[in-house]
């Protein structure tokens, strides 16, 4: 008798359910925001100052120059990436959605401190901005509400650790503009663009928790 009880509190209790499709065009959707950030990053990095001269051709010139760029692109993508598949339910590890990006971010840094001993380019002021830490994290400021607005209001899960992800990648975008708008110095790279970028994350998670409590 007991049996039937509990099989018919079980069935009551499921009968409304439906199924939940999966999430679809996420990685789509991850990388329309990574491309309209690139967009909105490098536009406003225009609007507030002048390119560094020759920036572009350093990529051709310095191996190095070209390698850091890369793995610091790599970088930007896969936290993008993670940040929009942290927003969903998904049985992927904390390592998968969170911890693999980061492992990227440290080699990408890691670049910067060899750079200390042996840099990619000849430290130089040139298109030194007096104000670049201040412009790296405002910039950053448009493409993360965009990506927020975007995948907390869509996936509301994890929205802690989906604006922290965005709001590092948003960040990070913002200091690879900065190594060819702003000059080219390892030591000055880490505290005024890299240091900033990081920080968004902090911004990112507080406004994400926000925006998830008033939905």
């Amino acid at each position: 008798m007991k049996e039937k009880n509990k099989a018919q509190l079980i069935d009551s209790l499921v009968e409304d359910l439906e199924p939940v499709m999966p999430v679809r065009h996420v990685l789509l959707s991850a990388q329309f925001w990574l491309i309209t950030a690139v967009i909105l990053s490098a536009g406003l990095a225009w609007m507030l100052g002048p390119y560094r001269e020759g920036a572009l051709d350093q990529l051709l010139l310095s191996k190095q120059f070209s390698l850091e760029t890369l793995v610091g692109v790599i970088a930007i993508i896969a936290m993008g990436i993670a940040g929009f598949r942290s927003a969903i339910p998904s049985g992927a590890s904390t390592f998968n959605k969170r911890l693999w990006p980061l492992a990227i971010v440290f080699v990408w840094i890691a670049f910067y401190l060899y750079g200390l001993v042996e840099p990619a380019l000849a430290a130089s002021e040139l298109g030194k901005r007096d104000h670049c830490y201040i412009e790296t994290f405002v910039m950053s400021l448009v493409p993360l509400l965009l990506g927020l607005n975007w995948a907390i209001k869509k996936w509301p899960v994890n929205p802690v650790q989906t604006g922290l992800l965005l709001g590092m990648a948003s960040g990070l975008m913002s200091a690879m503009v900065m190594q060819f708008a702003c000059m080219y110095d390892p030591i000055h790279a880490l505290i005024f663009h890299i240091l900033p970028g990081l920080s968004v994350g902090i911004v990112g998670a507080f406004l994400a928790k926000k925006m998830a409590v008033k939905r």
